[in-house]
Formats: C-alpha cells, structure tokens, sequence
C-alpha cells in the first residue's frame, strides 16, 4: 500500500462512487477498484460496504478514512513545512470565523504577521460556531474563531475576548430611555435573532427560559448588517455583543441587561492533536503572543 491508495480511497468517499473517483483522478474505474481490492486484501478488512446502492464506509473503513486524511495532508505540507523550515515561509492559512463580531483586532494581527511572513495568503470563511467546528473537523478550515466553551473535546482553544451582550433597539423604542433592563421587560417584545447555527442563540434562548419565557422571534439571520437594517425600521429588537453593538450604523441604542448578565466569550480553536503545518503554528504562536 502506498500514498495513492490512500489518495484512491478518500476520492471514492468524497465523490460517492468509484466512477466519479475515477474521472475526478483521470484514471480507469479498474484501476481504481483494483487498488482497493489490493488494500482490502492487505488489511484483511472490509472498507466498504457493498450491499447498498451507494457505498458506505464500514466502521474500519471509517477508521482507514480519518488515518489516510491525516496522512495526505501531513504528505502534501511536507514540502511546504522543510521550506519554510529553511526561510523560503511559504503557505495558506484557512480561518472560519463568526460574522458577528468586530474583525478590527483581527486585521491588525494579520497585518503585523503579514509584515512579518509576506508571502503568506488566507481565506477567511465565515460560518456561525457550529459550522466552523463541523470544519475544522473535516479540515475544511485550519483555525477557527468561535463562542467558547466547544461542544466536542476534540479542539484545543484560548480566549482572547470576553464581553458582555445588551439589549439594541431603535431610538423611538420604548425601552430606549432606560438605563439598565431585566430580561424580563421583553417578555412580550418582537426578538430579531441569528440563525440555529450561532451558539449566541443559545445563550440568549438559555436566559430567556430561565427568566421565565419563550422570546417571540420574528426573523432570523446569518448577517449582523440585516439585523441592524431591521432595527433601523423598527421591526423589532435585538441582543448582541457590546463590540458589535458598537459597530452599528444604522441609528441604534444599547441598553443594558442587569438580570441576568449574560456574557460571551471568543477564543481561537483548532483540532487537537493532530497535524498542524508550520506556518499554521506560527500563526497561532503569533495572535497568543500579541493577546498574552
């Protein structure tokens, strides 16, 4: 068994079926079935599952899957980990992070590790909390930035930003004079929240039930640009971390919420132990350092 049994094996699962694999790698469909014949026989295991329509991964091929992903991707940066090793500092770094939060310190990292490590590129993919950990599990992403605490022991994380949520309505809201509020003054208020996918839902569904009610939601969004349009037209209200509350252009007003304070916190998470290519390493050395 080499690499490009490995290589085969993880097409056939992505692609869903051995003839798709195989157009995908310009290689025959028998070429293809006759190297996971030959793993199979190796092993002296069955990977696949072939009583169905579609293939499906038996709990050994489950595991061979994850051991070959690891090992391509440790395979592919090999290359780009020696060279940097040596100066050259090549790479890619992928980071999820969460639409709602404001991104300033964010920038102003990249740019001092940019100054730094120049030929470096990035994508930044925005995705709410629950997506970014589904990706950095199937590595999709390298870091990601999301709510703590993670809901799977598998990531390593640190927090880097700790604030709490307050109520943001329209100047012409009833409750916009007020100082401070309990979460219970909106028990009958119209709630514009984010989509499931945000684990700020969750706190604020959490706290809401604790103090006694359901918030009545009358839309839901991935965008904190949409919820503040919605505010300005006064349709309804909306609770949100003190930075972003702060970003807001739209004419806003931010109340405090007393009873109960409700908090939230930003950490940097990645995938633990596993394999992190040198530039991804110095990356994350670099945003500790500058937060330390």
């Amino acid at each position: 068994m080499d690499i490009k049994h490995m290589r085969y094996f993880t097409a056939i699962v992505k692609h869903g079926s051995m003839t798709e694999a195989a157009n995908q790698l310009y290689i025959s469909q028998p070429t293809i079935s006759k190297a996971i014949n030959d793993v199979e026989a190796e092993l002296g295991v069955r990977l696949f599952n072939r009583n169905r329509k579609q293939f499906e991964l038996t709990d050994a091929g489950q595991m061979f899957y994850d051991q070959s992903e690891e090992i391509l991707r440790m395979h592919e940066a090999l290359a780009y980990d020696l060279k940097n090793m040596v100066g050259v500092q090549h790479g890619h770094i992928r980071i999820g992070l969460p639409p709602i939060m404001d991104v300033s310190p964010l920038m102003a990292i990249m740019k001092t590790f940019h100054d730094k490590y120049p030929k470096i590129t990035y994508q930044l993919i925005e995705s709410g909390s629950g997506t970014i950990e589904q990706r950095l599990r199937q590595y999709d992403i390298d870091i990601g930035i999301t709510v703590l605490p993670t809901e799977g022991a598998d990531f390593d994380s640190f927090t880097f930003l700790s604030e709490t949520l307050c109520l943001v309505v329209h100047p012409n809201h009833p409750l916009a004079e007020s100082r401070t509020i309990g979460l219970d003054a909106l028990r009958d208020a119209d709630f514009i929240m984010f989509n499931e996918d945000f684990y700020l839902n969750e706190i604020i569904n959490s706290a809401c039930k604790n103090a006694g009610f359901t918030p009545k939601v009358i839309a839901k969004t991935s965008q904190w640009h949409f919820i503040e349009e919605m505010i300005q037209s006064e349709l309804g209200v909306c609770i949100l971390p003190e930075s972003v509350a702060r970003l807001l252009g739209a004419p806003s007003v931010a109340v405090e919420i007393t009873e109960p304070v409700m908090r939230w916190r930003l950490g940097i998470v990645w995938n633990r132990d596993r394999y992190m290519n040198f530039i991804t390493k110095e990356w994350l050395k670099h945003f500790q350092e500058t937060f330390a």
